[in-house]
């Protein structure tokens, strides 16, 4: 059985509700629609510190990303998929030009070699993040998807076996509330957070990180609003110094915070290491880490108290595995990230958390009606807190391939 076709598009659906995505909003020069600058804010230019201008990161105005699509030649299809937040089209050239040849007339169940040889193609050139790790995430989800499919069984149970049948899930993620906005602005966040504890969800995360006092505030209305019970994890993406995350997860452990999420730059491994060191509270990242070397790094250090990977942008199923295999030896429990995306980026992440035996959680975006459920045969079961995982073949689930194609960049 040999892979004999692959194919990989770009998809381009509208957010949710035609909203902007949630970081353009966070790093846009608008002081209306930026928390963090006042008006007549030059933008790139700042004598504030920590500048918040340095983390402004691209954006689309759109649910932006790679499927790809391997075919054996024995009529099998895979699927997988790169999640790319911007410029899919980076991704789409990187299989078709560097690992289309390499994957095109291979045994499909050789996935270990394939993977290996993608990674050569560009590895002296010091290309082992970015773009090419999300595009070979892409192969690599599908070509687990083929085995999975040729074998009759599901994925976690070819990584090392099922471990539980549903996946403990949060709510991701309640959004921030801007300066502007106010004590309004926290009532109707929490309506939202009670809103999700009704529907089932026992863990929620919010997007904070625009000053210690507001963000406090914002924890208290939201307490307040779904009770003791339920768990609250944030995430600030990066917006602070080492000093001011101290003071801030300092905050939040009064606030019974679960974690702290990503409070330094990725490239940060020292300040990780002395933040977690010196905080309580679990301090959790790495979905801007790619691979299992840098991984290494940061649990070798101490650095991370919880990761959390991203199938889609990690090196694939094979690589994610490895490395939440690898956290396992440092007592570290791992947390699929999950950004919006498609279902197959789903299902991988499922799939994974049910083959891993340090599982903590999995991230469940909000927004997922129109890629999420809409292109599956049968929707995610969801209830109480939990998602069933996908019994069928493969990645366990039935891509409407028409459905899906609707939203194609042609």
């Amino acid at each position: 059985m040999r892979i004999k076709k692959v194919e990989a598009f770009v998809v381009r659906a509208p957010l949710e509700g035609d909203k902007p995505h949630w970081g353009a909003g966070f790093w846009a020069q608008d002081a209306l629609v930026h928390p963090g600058l006042p008006a007549g804010h030059p933008g790139d230019i700042s004598t504030e510190y920590p500048p918040i201008w340095r983390n402004r990161a691209v954006y689309p105005a759109s649910l932006d990303c790679l499927v790809v699509r391997l075919e054996t030649d024995n009529g099998i299809v895979g699927w997988g998929e790169a999640h790319t937040p911007a410029a899919p089209e980076a991704s789409k050239a990187i299989v078709e030009q560097l690992l289309q040849p390499v994957v095109y007339g291979r045994e499909a169940l050789d996935i270990q070699p394939a993977w290996e040889s993608m990674y050569a193609t560009m590895r002296l050139r010091g290309h082992s993040s970015g773009f090419m790790l999300e595009a070979i995430s892409g192969v690599d989800i599908a070509l687990w998807d083929i085995a999975g499919k040729a074998l009759g069984v599901p994925v976690c149970k070819l990584m090392g076996g099922q471990m539980r049948e549903r996946i403990p899930v949060y709510a991701s993620s309640l959004p921030r509330v801007l300066a502007v906005e106010g004590e309004a602005g926290r009532r109707k966040l929490a309506e939202m957070a009670a809103g999700l504890v009704a529907q089932g969800y026992r863990t929620l995360k919010v997007k904070l990180g625009l000053g210690i006092e507001e963000d406090r505030q914002t924890l208290q209305a939201l307490r307040q609003a779904v009770g003791s019970e339920v768990g609250i994890a944030v995430d600030v993406n990066g917006a602070y110094d080492l000093a001011l995350a101290r003071r801030a997860g300092r905050m939040m452990e009064q606030e019974g915070v679960l974690w702290l999420e990503e409070p330094l730059m990725p490239e940060n491994m020292r300040g990780y290491a002395q933040l977690a060191a010196s905080l309580d509270i679990t301090v959790a990242g790495g979905e801007c880490l790619d691979n299992r070397w840098i991984f290494n790094d940061f649990l070798a250090a101490g650095a991370l108290d919880l990761i959390q990977p991203d199938v889609s942008r990690a090196g694939g199923l094979s690589e994610v595995k490895r490395i939440s295999d690898l956290a396992d030896t440092y007592n570290v429990p791992f947390a699929p990230h999950v950004s919006i995306g498609t279902a197959i980026y789903m299902a991988a992440s499922l799939q994974w958390a049910a083959a891993g035996a340090n599982l903590m959680t999995c991230e469940w975006p909000l927004d997922q009606s129109r890629l999420g459920n809409g292109i599956l045969a049968e929707p995610f079961v969801f209830s109480d807190g939990y998602v069933q995982v996908p019994v069928g073949p493969g990645l366990g689930v039935m891509v409407d391939e028409q459905a899906l194609r609707q939203w194609q960049v042609v």
